[in-house]
């Protein structure tokens, strides 16, 4: 008897090769702001760990929204919520420990620049991930850009492949900002642009995943937090910067 083969689904494949990128544009910022390898081996085992925290909370967010609305779907994810509970375990790890460890590193400069650019093209590669799997798909069209997925009888938005795009553009400006500003404002410019972006195109997902607050879903809803968050955030760096000048 042949043993069995473990086949990896499309979507962890693509998940995988964002990780992979990600790393690789952090790579390119540190070469070019000399960022000691240490350093960066560090932050990349810090990375990964947030990145398995955020599938965690990712899937977690989205049962708790589930559950409220008593309807379970089992494996079922919600970006802002990986993007939230990465974030929030990248920091607590970065402050409680590499801080210590390198207390002559700027997090501003350091991070802040480059990371929204490693947020977007991993997210961009999970949205060709989630097309390969057949999820988060548009409304029904008969436009020429519309897909039939399988198990479909009519055409959709490829929503998964415009968000995909949308990433992938944003990451090639986020990252040239990075390297040739080394703008902190970049996670301002991100959850302002990616706010914007993801709230309109709500409008076009066919997927039920009903309301949460009025007639907003919870992306929507998210997508707002994010765009208030994006003027707070870009305002107290700015005077943040003013008062340490």
């Amino acid at each position: 008897m042949l043993p069995k083969l473990w086949i990896i689904d499309t979507y962890s494949l693509m998940i995988f090769l964002g990780v992979i990128v990600c790393f690789i544009l952090f790579w390119l910022y540190r070469k070019k702001h000399n960022i000691s390898e240490k350093f960066t081996y560090d932050i990349f085992l810090l990375a990964c760990v947030s990145i398995i925290f955020g599938i965690g909370f990712a899937v977690l967010f989205q049962l708790l929204f589930d559950a409220i609305k008593g309807s379970i779907r089992g494996s079922a994810m919600t970006f802002y919520g990986g993007l939230v509970g990465g974030v929030v375990t990248f920091l607590v790890g970065y402050f409680l420990i590499l801080k210590k460890r390198y207390p002559e590193r700027s997090f501003l400069l350091d991070i802040m620049p480059i990371a929204p650019a490693c947020i977007t093209v991993a997210h961009a590669f999970g949205r060709v991930g989630c097309f390969l799997a057949g999820c988060c798909y548009g409304v029904e069209t008969t436009s020429w850009l519309g897909v039939k997925f399988p198990g479909m009888l009519n055409k959709v938005h490829p929503t998964q492949l415009y968000e995909a795009l949308f990433l992938f553009l944003l990451t090639a400006v986020l990252f040239f900002i990075a390297i040739k500003k080394r703008s902190i404002h970049n996670l301002a410019l991100y959850l302002f642009t990616y706010g914007i972006f993801r709230f309109c195109l709500e409008f076009l997902r066919g997927d039920n995943r009903g309301s949460f607050l009025g007639s907003l879903s919870p992306s929507q809803f998210f997508s707002l937090i994010a765009i208030i968050s994006s003027f707070v955030l870009y305002f107290s760096l700015k005077k943040h910067k003013k008062d340490t000048q």
